[in-house]
């Protein structure tokens, strides 16, 4: 499991200087990053996510590519395209991944 996460407004001073004015990647054991995320993918139903090799021991990966086969329906599909795009548009721009299919 991965959960993306972004700030809803602009990140605020305190945000900027601990560098969590970016987007949030948190795993299925708690493991927490910001602004981690080099690349995303959407292909169909395949959803690449290519990771800062500097993150995977804090995600506790082993592995900077991580892939998901969605088993959802068509709308569920154009919904996470478009909040992705949220998700990856927020904060700092030096921290936002590259977007293909989104």
């Amino acid at each position: 499991m991965l959960l993306f996460m972004s700030g809803a407004g602009e990140p605020c001073g305190q945000d900027v200087s601990l560098g969590q004015d970016t987007h949030c990647l948190v795993t299925q054991d708690q493991g927490t990053a910001y602004g981690c995320v080099r690349e995303v993918v959407l292909s169909g139903r395949l959803l690449t996510v290519r990771l800062d090799p500097a993150a995977l021991e804090a995600l506790g990966l082993e592995d900077a590519e991580v892939e998901a086969v969605l088993d959802v329906p068509d709308e569920d599909i154009g919904r996470l395209r478009d909040v992705l795009a949220r998700v990856f548009a927020h904060g700092r721009e030096s921290a936002r991944p590259r977007l293909v299919g989104l």
